[in-house]
């Protein structure tokens, strides 16, 4: 589903029990090979340090979808149906502790990205809309210049 390319993200992640739920911003680069897709970068919450995130995306033969998920020294592996909507996905880490589900579908100008995760006896909801943010134009003698990180 996502080209190709730089990608931004913004949303928010809610524990269960609380009111208001907390932003949190993401910046990927997607890159597919022979063998699958790498999404690698950035995943920044409220009040806290940049987490490095890194996701591998790779056919399987039962038709559907491996993954294996860094985020901030987490690994996490799993499995997703990502052909056809709706695009689903469940993640666990090897001692069982974390299990986290979500699903990605289309909105206007980009993807919807959202889910839930317990972490321990801990549960959270989290949802995120994802933007292709433009490459540098050409032309002539037109050049844009690709804006400042934050």
């Amino acid at each position: 589903m996502l080209r190709d390319g730089h990608w931004t993200g913004r949303g928010s992640i809610l524990a269960d029990g609380q009111s208001r739920g907390q932003p949190v911003e993401c910046e990927v680069d997607v890159l597919r090979d022979e063998k699958g897709v790498t999404v690698t970068g950035q995943w920044r919450q409220a009040e806290r340090n940049d987490r490095d995130v890194s996701v591998r995306v790779a056919g399987n033969e039962v038709g559907t979808y491996t993954l294996a998920v860094r985020l901030n020294g987490e690994t996490l592996q799993g499995t997703a149906k990502l052909d056809s909507p709706p695009n689903l996905g469940l993640l666990w880490n090897d001692a069982g502790s974390v299990h986290a589900t979500f699903a990605l579908f289309e909105v206007a100008g980009g993807f919807g990205f959202r889910g839930f995760v317990r972490d321990g006896t801990r549960v959270f909801t989290w949802e995120m809309a994802m933007s292709m943010r433009p490459g540098p134009a050409h032309g002539g003698n037109v050049v844009s210049l690709p804006r400042r990180r934050r």
